[in-house]
C-alpha cells in the first residue's frame, strides 16, 4: 500500500483515471481544489477551481466535466466553464457523484434539500445527460445519491441512495440509456462511492469504517472487507498503467489527526484485480 502524503483532502473524493494522460484525478471537498496524481513521475499536483468540486468525469475529447454547486460544466484550461445542458431549463443543484455510461451519457447524482438543510424536501435526483444535453430523471425522492457503477457486460447498474445504506441493482438498456430496478439490493453500512473491479465484484468506500468492503455482483452479498489505515474512505477508482492499482480518496472531515493521521490522503492498494477505463461522455470515439 502506498498513501500519497503530500497533500491532505478535507473530503478526497471522485477519482477517475485518465489513461490518455496516465493521470489520477480527484477532488479535494470543501475546498476548490482538483488533485491531479501523475503516476510518470510520481507526483501530486494541485489545479485551483473556481468553484468546490464534488466528482469527476471527461469526454470523448479529454476534455474535464466537472460536478459543482451550480452544475455540471466541462472545466477549460483556463478556468472557464462550458455548459453541457441548458441550465436556465434544467436547475440541477446540490450535485454529489457523477459518472459516465457505457453509451456515453453522463448520471449525475444530487442529494436532497433536506440534506443540505433548506428545507424538508427529500427530492435527491438521479439524471441522465445525454452528449445532446437532454436531461432526463431517472430517479427521484433520493437523500444522497452516490456512488454508481454498471456490469462488466454492461446490462446491470449499481446505485447507492447512500443515507439508506443499501446497493440497488437495475437493469441497464444500452440503447436508451434508461435503467429499470430488479428487485435485488443489498445493505452495506456506511455506503459511499464504488467501482467495479476485472472479478466483477464492487468495491466500495464505506465512510465512517476503516475498511472497503467487496460485493459479489452475482450473490449481491458481502464478500469481504479490506482494512485501511483510516476511518472515513470515500470512494475508489482502478488507475494506472494496467489498471491494477486501487486509489482509495478519504477524507479528513472533523477527524482528530493525532490520532488518525492518515485522513485525508489517497491510498494505492494493489489487489491482483484490475479494472477498466472509465467511459467517456458523448462516447468513446465520438
Amino acid at each position: 500500500m502506498k498513501i500519497l502524503t503530500e497533500k491532505r483532502a478535507v473530503i478526497g473524493e471522485g477519482p477517475i483515471y485518465n489513461e490518455i494522460e496516465q493521470k489520477l484525478y480527484f477532488t479535494n471537498g470543501y475546498e476548490k481544489e482538483i488533485l491531479i496524481y501523475d503516476f510518470n513521475s510520481d507526483t501530486l499536483t494541485v489545479k485551483k477551481t473556481p468553484l468546490s468540486v464534488s466528482a469527476l468525469a471527461f469526454d470523448s475529447k479529454n476534455r474535464l466535466i466537472v460536478a459543482t454547486e451550480k452544475g455540471v460544466f466541462i472545466l477549460n484550461e483556463d478556468n472557464s466553464l462550458t455548459e453541457i445542458y441548458d441550465t436556465k431549463k434544467y436547475q440541477i443543484k446540490y450535485l454529489n457523484d457523477i459518472k459516465v455510461s457505457p453509451n456515453g451519457d453522463l448520471f449525475v447524482g444530487t442529494m436532497s434539500s433536506k440534506r443540505k438543510g433548506v428545507s424538508s424536501e427529500v427530492d435527491g435526483k438521479l439524471y441522465k445527460i445525454t452528449k445532446d444535453g437532454v436531461v432526463t430523471v431517472l430517479l427521484d425522492g433520493l437523500s444522497l445519491s452516490n456512488g454508481l457503477d454498471w456490469s462488466l457486460d454492461e446490462t446491470k447498474f449499481y446505485h447507492t441512495d447512500s443515507d439508506t445504506k443499501t446497493i440497488k441493482e437495475y437493469n441497464y438498456n444500452i440503447d436508451t440509456g434508461n435503467i429499470s430496478f430488479t428487485g435485488r439490493s443489498v445493505l452495506v453500512d456506511g455506503v459511499d462511492g464504488f467501482t467495479i473491479g476485472s472479478d466483477g465484484n464492487l468495491y466500495i468506500g464505506c465512510w465512517g469504517h476503516d475498511h472497503l468492503a467487496i460485493v459479489d455482483t452475482v450473490t449481491l452479498k458481502i464478500v469481504k472487507y479490506i482494512s485501511l489505515p483510516c476511518n472515513i474512505p470515500t470512494s475508489c477508482a482502478f488507475c494506472g498503467k494496467n489498471l491494477d492499482v486501487l486509489a482509495v480518496t478519504t477524507a479528513s472531515l472533523n477527524e482528530n489527526l493525532n490520532e488518525n493521521n492518515n485522513a485525508g490522503f489517497t491510498h494505492l492498494i494493489k489487489l491482483g484485480v484490475k479494472g477498466r477505463n472509465p467511459y467517456r461522455y458523448g462516447g468513446q470515439n465520438d
